[in-house]
């Protein structure tokens, strides 16, 4: 039986055994292989490729050989370190499968995804102030229930997620609160809206909605013109979306990411191509601007100082200038790790006793059933990386030889990211993915934005952002807009 069938089979067998008490059939067996799922749900971009069935002897050779040395860092110049955490954030805004398990093999398509795969903020606005009202501030009395709900730390006057007596943070997705990085993320984009409603006229019917889009819409622009060609490379985010003058706005180009009514996640992307964002983190990150004279406050290291899920301690705040560009001084700016296949020490011992990061994904990846890379590779009619690219020296013969005939997708995209030169490969190793990591990642985001009927892309393409300068709108713009408000 071919590998791709027997992966299917033995999810079927899963999923019947766990819903077998009901006469229902399980959901997602009612999808036909290589058909586009239901809205809401996981699925394949290459859905006619081999599962790449790899050992647990060749996942032990791939963890020890990713593992950074503390002499490796090697910093990306091109990517600022918040783009790592930005890209966790934008991953949590269209992904959540909480109940996926690593003890058994998963057939995407019965997968749901509890995240709308759409860049709509939901990780933050959660369902509205109706539905979920804990996540909004009440007090005011003209329009209650309009501006977000923005804690008190355990200092005074700190500003942090709101939270309950336990110290864990009420927001739309419990991931945002993993670490004090990606929380604070998560307050600025609080912050961001809770800024907007403050601009907005005194006329406005509805300011909640009219506050929501206009801070999806600027959201939206970042993901696809900024995020997107700093990890994927300008040429390869502009040949998907285009820029073009006029009313008619940017055509998109679509080549392997289809579906036949709503979007949805690729199992290719969510499980391997969109995790290249973990070869980008820092062992340790400095929190503070710095002095004008001298180096400042030592740096934090990621896990265990910079862990989340309790109330922002004052040394812990956030000075955005070291994590993004935010004028022309860039002594403190802080860079990312480059993209490849080496990953920072703390994600080899996870809290909360969660293991090995990299051995995680590798599983993962065995588990959905993941293609190899030169598969996709030769799905997308690109070169084939060689043994050399691969960086699989040393391994036992017998493993290697297997490895170098189909390497799992995503040590497969970091190794093709750490090459440099040639058709849509990073001009420095490991400066943005290569030529199919890259074209996964812009596919998918971008249309996702172009199968959203609610975004900028959909409702009016030739939209311009209103907040930003010279109808542009970054992060940086953000920062500053949200530190105007607070003047």
């Amino acid at each position: 039986m071919p590998a791709r069938e027997a992966h299917r089979e033995r999810a079927r067998k899963a999923e019947h055994e766990i819903a077998g008490h009901g006469a229902a059939v399980p959901r997602g067996l009612d999808v036909a292989p290589g058909r586009a799922p239901p809205y809401g749900r996981f699925g394949w971009m290459f859905p006619r490729l081999e599962a790449c069935d790899v050992s647990e002897e060749a996942v032990d050779a791939l963890v020890k050989r990713m593992r950074r040395p503390p002499a490796g860092e090697e910093e990306n110049f091109a990517v600022p370190a918040g783009f790592t955490y930005l890209g966790q954030f934008i991953d949590h805004d269209i992904t959540f499968d909480p109940v996926s398990s690593l003890d058994q093999d998963i057939d995407p398509h019965a997968v749901v995804n509890f995240r709308t795969p759409r860049f709509d903020l939901d990780s933050v606005y959660g369902s509205g102030p109706k539905v979920q009202p804990y996540l909004y501030d009440w007090s005011e009395s003209e329009q209650p229930g309009t501006r977000l709900l923005v804690g008190r730390g355990a200092a005074k006057g700190v500003d942090d997620l709101p939270r309950n007596h336990h110290g864990r943070a009420l927001i739309g997705d419990p991931r945002n609160d993993e670490h004090v990085i990606v929380a604070q993320l998560h307050l600025l984009f609080i912050k961001f809206h809770n800024a907007v409603v403050d601009r907005l006229s005194s006329k406005v019917e509805d300011p909640f909605r009219e506050a929501q889009q206009i801070v999806r819409w600027h959201y939206q622009w970042i993901v696809v013109r900024e995020f997107l060609p700093k990890v994927v490379g300008q040429s390869m985010a502009q040949d998907v979306l285009p820029r073009r003058r006029g009313r008619a706005g940017p055509a998109v180009r679509l080549e392997y990411f289809k579906w036949e009514t709503e979007p949805f996640i690729p199992v290719e992307f969510s499980g391997a191509a969109y995790r290249f964002g973990h070869s980008m983190v820092r062992d340790s990150y400095g929190l503070k601007r710095l002095p004008r004279s001298g180096s400042g406050k030592p740096a934090k290291p990621i896990f265990p100082d910079l862990a989340g899920h309790t109330w922002l301690p004052r040394e812990l705040v956030i000075d955005w200038e070291r994590f993004f560009l935010l004028g022309d001084d860039v002594r403190g700016l802080q860079r990312s790790f480059r993209i490849d296949p080496s990953i920072a020490q703390p994600l080899f011992d996870l809290p909360d006793h969660e293991g090995q990061l990299p051995r995680r994904n590798l599983q993962r990846g065995n588990r959905l059933g993941l293609p190899s890379g030169q598969a996709v590779a030769h799905a997308m009619e690109r070169p084939k990386l060689s043994p050399e690219d691969l960086r699989l020296d040393g391994l036992e013969p017998g493993v290697r030889d297997k490895l170098i005939e189909a390497t799992p997708l995503w040590y497969y995209l970091l190794c093709e990211a750490a090459k440099a030169g040639g058709r849509d490969a990073p001009p420095e190793p490991g400066a943005h993915l290569g030529p199919v990591g890259g074209r996964i990642v812009a596919e998918v985001l971008v249309g996702l934005l172009a199968g959203d009927p609610n975004s900028y892309l959909s409702e009016e393409p030739s939209w311009k952002p209103k907040l930003g300068t010279r109808g542009d709108f970054t992060m940086a713009d953000l920062i500053n807009f949200v530190r105007s408000s607070e003047a």
